[in-house]
């Protein structure tokens, strides 16, 4: 699902989005038929033994972003390979939403980070994390700028950071720069939690997406108290950079992509002690909608579940071709799940419920 969906990660913005760096893969069709592709041709084997070779390349760029388990099984990937930086610099800055003593510093925190983010060079990338929970020493609340910089590392570069490293240093709760020989020291130094309980949503924005109405947005969330509900935190991954280079129609993620400089992925979570969720999809449903006003595009590796008009959010304007290939290589779409290409035949109910009805075009 990673690379299927598209992919994107802390070294998007340096080498692209997974999808930029797959050059052929091998994927098995529901009738048996053995599939490898690449941006030049398409090889198959049939179950009887017969081979065909065309210059078709239509089910490698469904492949890249129409997402998993959709076309076919993928049994294999070959990647573009990129020689290893001379140095990996991580960069971490936290301040709290609110201080002791109730001084609210939220805003002027989160539009710091936003302003900066919106014009770094490609070698920094990594993430923005907000969540709305009691802090240390009476902080309440935090924001997180979490970056790493992927090549050679000069004084240019790191003036971009040190405009938050001054940044009211009274304020923060912690600051630093580590030095890491390669990015695997700094990817086996990341600690991931095994599993979230909470509803997620997500949206991809765009320079213009940066404004006063979406830092309160995200603050208001952020600083609500719902019932059974016990925190609303987001993930932002930083995108641009070698993802702008890529065309919107060159692979078959949202074109939204490749204008975006953030994927912004929110949860609200609750209380795992009291195993109540009691009105979380609801209130999840309603700031998905309103989270999505922002952006153009989301993410369906990250997506909620009651996105009304997937097809146009997942993938825009290049679901109509996504849709035929689908007819074509799997036209009794025996691969299906909630929300993928072609599924809307099935899931026609928000239960995800299954029936028998015939393809029904969503986008003319």
């Amino acid at each position: 699902g990673y690379t299927l969906g598209g992919g994107h990660s802390p070294m998007s913005r340096m080498f692209g989005m997974a999808v930029d760096n797959l050059l052929e893969l091998e994927l098995v069709t529901a009738d048996g038929r053995i599939v490898v592709a690449n941006d030049q041709m398409t090889h198959i084997t049939y179950p009887n033994g017969s081979v065909t070779t065309s210059d078709d390349t239509d089910i490698f760029w469904a492949s890249k972003g129409g997402g998993g388990g959709t076309f076919g099984i993928a049994t294999k990937f070959t990647y573009k390979l990129h020689y290893p930086a001379p140095q990996v610099v991580q960069f971490v800055c936290g301040y709290p939403i609110i201080r002791p003593g109730g001084q609210d510093i939220g805003f002027t925190v989160l539009k710091k980070m936003f302003l900066m983010v919106q014009n770094l060079p490609k070698e920094w990338g990594g993430y923005l994390v907000a969540s709305g929970l009691p802090g240390a020493n009476g902080n309440w609340g935090s924001i997180v700028l979490a970056m790493n910089h992927y090549g050679n590392y000069v004084s240019a570069s790191r003036r971009y950071m040190d405009d938050l490293f001054f940044f009211h240093k009274e304020w923060q709760s912690f600051c630093y720069y580590v030095n890491r020989t390669t990015f695997l020291d700094y990817e086996v130094t990341a600690k991931d939690p095994e599993f979230y309980s909470g509803y997620i949503m997500n949206t991809l924005l765009q320079k213009e997406s940066f404004t006063d109405d979406l830092t309160r947005f995200l603050l208001k969330e952020l600083e609500t108290e719902h019932t059974n509900i016990s925190s609303f935190a987001f993930t932002g991954t930083l995108l641009g950079g070698e993802m702008m280079n890529v065309g919107a129609h060159d692979t078959s993620v949202h074109p939204g992509f490749r204008t975006a400089l953030m994927s912004l992925s929110a949860t609200i979570g609750w209380d795992t002690s009291t195993l109540d969720y009691s009105g979380l999809p609801e209130r999840g449903a309603v700031v998905g909608e309103q989270l999505s006003t922002f952006g153009d595009g989301q993410y369906p590796n990250e997506a909620g579940k009651d996105v009304v008009h997937w097809q146009q959010e997942f993938w825009g304007s290049n679901y109509k071709r996504l849709l035929a290939i689908k007819h074509q290589w799997d036209p009794d779409n025996f691969f299906t799940c909630r929300e993928c290409v072609g599924s809307e035949s099935h899931h026609t109910h928000a239960s995800g419920h299954l029936n028998t009805h015939p393809f029904v075009p969503a986008v003319g």
